[in-house]
């Protein structure tokens, strides 16, 4: 039996999911976002091996490059200037913002990935369903809107590749037609297929009375430990922010990037919060291991 990250109760996901993204705001360091970025993607790399990561790392990385390089062109405050570049005055203070906002958006966008991985819709819909079961149906339909669109246009543009069409090759034109050709079809094959799960609700009497099927979650033993866990470590996490730890301050006088003192406590205590799925996930990669060694 399986008992990984996954496996939790929704309710403890979600909870993971809310303290991580809220300490990955809140949190302005080099070293606690450093942490942070290692931590997230291993565990992107044991949920499912980084094949999800594999497919936006180009978008994510461009996006991170382009932060990190114009962040000092438009922050021009700071009281250590290194050089002078385009006739702009590149300061230190602006490099490690610019360090800290690259270091956010790869960790956002990361862990955004491994919340389709982990947050299936079944349990997307037992979490919000009761409380606002329009708005999660809506947001479940969204949340695979963009992947589905991807693969259909995949899917048509090998099929047009055949009949001599593509967006690679030929005249300015000829792509730009190819390319109103991709979304026509896209446009339509999606229109038909919402109209026929509109008509499948419809005759399945959605939205009528109570739900009658779902699959239920129940609190285990081991999700209510968890549930303590985040719980005290997160509050702990929140806590040393409220005191003004884990924060690095640029202005008026630059601190030192080393830490020092009680921000190493809630850098460990951090690390635990963020890596919880590296636990559990390495926890049953080594049973599984062990168990097939021994079979």
């Amino acid at each position: 039996m399986v008992r990984g990250f996954r496996s939790f109760h929704p309710i403890i996901l979600l909870l993971y999911y809310l303290f991580a993204m809220a300490a990955l705001m809140l949190y302005q360091h080099p070293m606690f976002l450093a942490l942070a970025t290692v931590a997230i993607l291993l565990m992107n790399f044991m949920l499912d091996g980084g094949l999800e990561l594999r497919k936006w790392r180009a978008m994510i990385l461009i996006m991170a490059v382009l932060t990190l390089v114009l962040t000092p062109f438009f922050n021009q405050r700071g009281n250590h200037l290194l050089f002078y570049l385009f006739e702009k005055q590149v300061y230190l203070e602006a490099i490690w913002q610019g360090v800290m906002i690259s270091l956010t958006l790869v960790c956002i966008l990361t862990l955004f990935l491994t919340f389709n991985l982990v947050i299936t819709p079944d349990k997307f819909v037992f979490l919000f369903s009761k409380i606002m079961p329009q708005w999660a149906l809506l947001t479940m339909l969204s949340l695979r809107f963009v992947p589905l669109l991807r693969k259909r246009l995949l899917e048509i543009g090998d099929v047009q590749s055949i009949k001599g069409f593509s967006l690679k090759t030929g005249s300015v034109k000829g792509r730009a037609q190819s390319g109103m050709l991709f979304l026509q079809t896209l446009l339509t094959w999606s229109l038909e297929e919402s109209i026929q799960t509109a008509d499948s609700m419809t005759a399945r009497g959605y939205g009528l009375g109570k739900r009658s099927k779902y699959q239920p979650y129940y609190m285990k033993k081991r999700d209510w430990l968890a549930f303590a866990f985040l719980l005290v470590s997160g509050s702990l996490v929140l806590f040393g922010w409220w005191l003004g730890d884990g924060v690095l301050t640029l202005l008026p006088v630059l601190e030192p990037v080393w830490l020092s003192g009680r921000e190493w406590l809630y850098w460990i205590l951090f690390f635990m919060m963020i890596g919880f799925p590296i636990w559990t996930e390495g926890k049953e990669m080594v049973k599984w291991k062990f168990l097939r060694r021994i079979g």
